[in-house]
């Protein structure tokens, strides 16, 4: 019986991997081929943004519309690749085949999404671009070389990041003379500074330890070009309690449910509280000048 599931497994594998052959044979059989120097990009005023005004860097060029429902389920991992790939050196630019201003930035506003737009504000059939860069499908993805060469044009999103992997592998990201201007913000001294800091001055708050309530709170937060941090929230929590132990059970659900709500937020006040105190950080650098980033920062609080 083990060798029958293996065995279809394989075949599910398999056949996995020619859909997403299939994709670029059916879609992406007439975009620019690997090599071709890219034409330059248009706004909505008709304006030329060169590709080579990004010359010694890896360029993804992301051609998109808000709704295109294959797009929407791509921009999550497009997200992922950009905050992989941003402070590496590499240009995301998307260009959008919306023909409404305002939906687009309602769109680009509600999603989140921190990387340049383009878009000449016309339908597929009618722009520029799409007979620049034979677009007959979205999403479609062009990958650039550091001389603004095609590196990889197609409909998967995998294989963008695949070629991305690959090219950072071979240090091939940004040109020589560039590497090394672009990093994360970084706590002064370093992750043991941090870890030290947040251990000096974390102290648990009373409630929270007498409910045993413990885990990790994430906080995100903006080291803005100061190095000064500013707009913290949390964004997720892993907590768990102890009041299921025996001491407890004088207590109604809704009791401890009331205890379990203020532990936690706790140790949520606790950990933003922390985290506004923190010494300015050395601010990210982005195309070698400071840049604002959003940073996650994970804090812990543990039981004895």
């Amino acid at each position: 019986m083990r060798k029958v599931f293996v065995f279809v497994g394989m075949l599910m594998c398999m056949a996995s991997t020619l859909m997403a052959q299939d994709l670029d044979a059916k879609y992406a059989t007439n975009l620019l081929p690997v090599g071709t120097q890219v034409p330059d990009l248009i706004d909505a005023l008709g304006d030329k943004h060169p590709v080579s005004d990004f010359r010694g860097r890896c360029v993804v060029l992301d051609f998109f519309a808000t709704w295109c429902g294959d797009c929407r389920k791509d921009l999550p991992e497009m997200k992922k690749l950009f905050q992989k790939y941003d402070m590496e050196g590499v240009e995301f630019i998307g260009i959008s085949f919306d023909t409404d201003s305002e939906v687009l930035q309602n769109f680009m506003d509600k999603e989140q999404i921190h990387w340049r737009v383009l878009s000449e504000l016309k339908k597929m059939k009618d722009a520029q671009m799409a007979q620049d860069y034979h677009i007959q499908w979205i999403p479609t993805m062009y990958l650039l070389d550091t001389e603004g060469r095609v590196a990889l044009a197609t409909v998967e999103i995998n294989k963008l990041k695949f070629k991305l992997a690959q090219l950072k592998k071979a240090n091939a990201l940004v040109a020589p003379e560039l590497a090394g201007q672009d990093h994360a913000p970084q706590y002064p001294g370093g992750v043991q500074e941090l870890i030290k800091f947040l251990s000096n001055n974390i102290k648990y708050p009373v409630e929270a330890e007498h409910y045993g309530v413990e885990g990790r709170v994430m906080i995100n937060f903006v080291v803005e070009t100061d190095g000064t941090v500013s707009d913290m929230k949390v964004v997720d929590t892993e907590l768990k309690n102890r009041l299921s132990d025996k001491k407890f059970n004088k207590y109604s659900d809704i009791d401890k449910y009331a205890m379990r709500e203020q532990g936690e937020g706790q140790l949520k006040e606790e950990a933003l509280r922390v985290v506004g105190k923190m010494p300015h950080w050395e601010p990210a650098k982005r195309r070698g000048h400071p840049a604002r980033v959003r940073y996650t920062l994970p804090i812990s609080f543990k039981l004895k």
